[in-house]
């Protein structure tokens, strides 16, 4: 074409592109919200003074001492 320009694009398939890019980002936002969500629940975890992943794991290592 002259110019270097594509064909012309209809209104349906802006349409279909931006509703294709709402689900996206729709996703995207719930995929950081669920990692936000670990990352406080985390360290709300850590700084109760209950424990956390380093807890376990050590709890585990003395499960196994202790059962063999």
């Amino acid at each position: 074409m002259p110019g270097g320009r594509g064909p012309p694009v209809s209104r349906a398939s802006l349409r279909a592109d931006l509703l294709a890019a709402d689900a996206r980002l729709a996703a995207q936002v719930c995929r950081l919200e669920a990692r936000l969500s670990e990352a406080l629940g985390e360290q709300v975890w850590r700084e109760s003074g209950i424990g956390g992943a380093d807890d376990t794991e050590q709890f585990q290592v003395r499960i196994t001492t202790l059962e063999r």
